[in-house]
């Protein structure tokens, strides 16, 4: 009987810590989750879905939205371990800038919900390291009701006809561009996308092309296809309104919605802004020239917009529940093209009602080339500090030679530091 007894009581011991954890987690009730994201024009989408998550499980989305110091911000928390539970990346350099705190999600079953070429940014020998938030474009966006009234029936495709378009525009006293060339990161987006048929046609592909520029191999003033971007930069600035260096995000989508401007280089999430200032807009999207060559005018398209898990996180099993129910629940499913107005990685979910998603559909599918956001390759930081150097060229603080010289020796720099 003794024996049973102390059995029993050593039972009861061993047992009693797992209890008192038991007691105290459900003291704590549902979790709450910190997320950092960029991208505060989806605001309102986030706090819908912060709403229905909470409704429907109890736990709270702590988010908090930036835009352009979301980087500087992130490095910050990441440096003094507040590492966020959750929080948002590019795919392709940043899988290497963020490995040592990212969950591998290779296993997880709501990974196979996903469509395989979305995965493509966020997979690294093999393994899934980030989640494809977005399938996103970005090239030309015009108001197709400008673009009638001004007699414009045939879409450009090449540098001259772009050209040609804005002369016509400007004669009958319109406004062709809204630049958006007071946002670092609009520079790159449009001056990449000018010599997006490049790296697979003359530097053996995309990685090799990254990488010559990463090892020194490559320098941009050694691409004569630079010249295109130029000539591209050159031509919105020119036809862009009397201050070209003053448009932002906020002139570009207000402009084009309004018909006082006729096109705006941006992706499918300018949509809903535009949309909010005028409902009725009729919005089309074109190819963006690669210089004069017709039949490599593209549009860019990948996704790129990544979700990162801390691997380390107290509330992992709660981050990951919540990725789960991003994929597979019915407002999850949804949540993307019914709300963001975006196209979705998620096989099987709906097509959103958006013009530009539409437009994208349709270029790709009658055989326009969808190139991928190849300088999202680059190492982290180039992206702002590239724009930077971009910027102080389209306000003719310096030549062409001088802005080769700078985005050279920039690079070079933020290569060596990232190797």
């Amino acid at each position: 009987m003794k024996k049973t007894l102390s059995v029993l009581m050593l039972l009861l011991l061993l047992v009693s810590p797992v209890f008192a954890t038991g007691q105290n987690e459900q003291a704590k009730g549902p979790a709450t989750l910190s997320v950092l994201f960029y991208s505060p024009e989806l605001a309102d989408q986030y706090n819908d879905m912060i709403a229905a998550y909470k409704a429907e499980t109890g736990v709270t989305l702590d988010i908090t939205v930036l835009q352009t110091d979301y980087r500087s911000v992130l490095t910050s928390r990441l440096n003094s371990g507040d590492v966020p539970d959750i929080f948002m990346s590019s795919a392709y350099a940043d899988n290497s800038t963020y490995k040592d705190y990212v969950y591998d999600l290779t296993d997880e079953d709501f990974i196979k919900q996903l469509q395989p070429s979305a995965l493509q940014g966020v997979t690294v020998n093999g393994r899934v390291i980030g989640y494809p938030f977005l399938v996103q474009s970005h090239s030309f966006i015009y108001n197709k009701k400008v673009f009638k009234d001004n007699g414009i029936t045939t879409l450009p495709r090449t540098l001259s006809e772009y050209e040609a378009v804005a002369k016509k525009l400007q004669a009958n006293g319109v406004q062709p561009f809204a630049t958006g060339f007071k946002e670092y990161w609009v520079l790159p987006q449009t001056a990449w996308q000018a010599l997006a048929a490049i790296p697979a046609k003359n530097y053996g592909g995309y990685e090799n092309f990254v990488s010559m520029l990463n090892t020194g191999k490559l320098k941009f003033k050694d691409i004569p296809e630079m010249n295109q971007v130029f000539d591209l930069l050159d031509l919105i600035g020119k036809y862009g309104g009397p201050k070209p260096n003053e448009s932002d995000f906020s002139d570009q989508t207000s402009s084009i919605a309004t018909g006082k401007v006729a096109m705006i280089h941006q992706g499918n999430w300018a949509e809903d802004s535009i949309r909010k200032t005028n409902p009725e807009v009729e919005l089309g999207f074109l190819v963006g020239p690669t210089g004069n060559d017709a039949s490599t005018a593209g549009i860019m398209f990948d996704s790129n917009q990544t979700i990162r898990i801390a691997k380390d996180s107290k509330n992992l099993q709660a981050a990951l529940d919540w990725l789960r129910w991003l994929t597979t629940s019915d407002y999850g499913k949804n949540w993307i093209p019914g709300k963001v107005k975006q196209l979705s990685p998620i096989i099987g979910a709906p097509a959103p009602d958006s013009q530009i998603a539409k437009a994208t559909s349709d270029l790709l599918a009658s055989g326009v080339s969808g190139y991928p956001w190849f300088y999202q390759m680059f190492p982290t930081g180039t992206e702002q500090q590239l724009g930077s150097i971009l910027q102080g060229y389209c306000a003719g603080q310096t030549t062409r030679d001088q802005t080769l010289d700078a985005l050279d020796s920039t690079y070079a720099k933020i290569a060596k530091a990232a190797l």
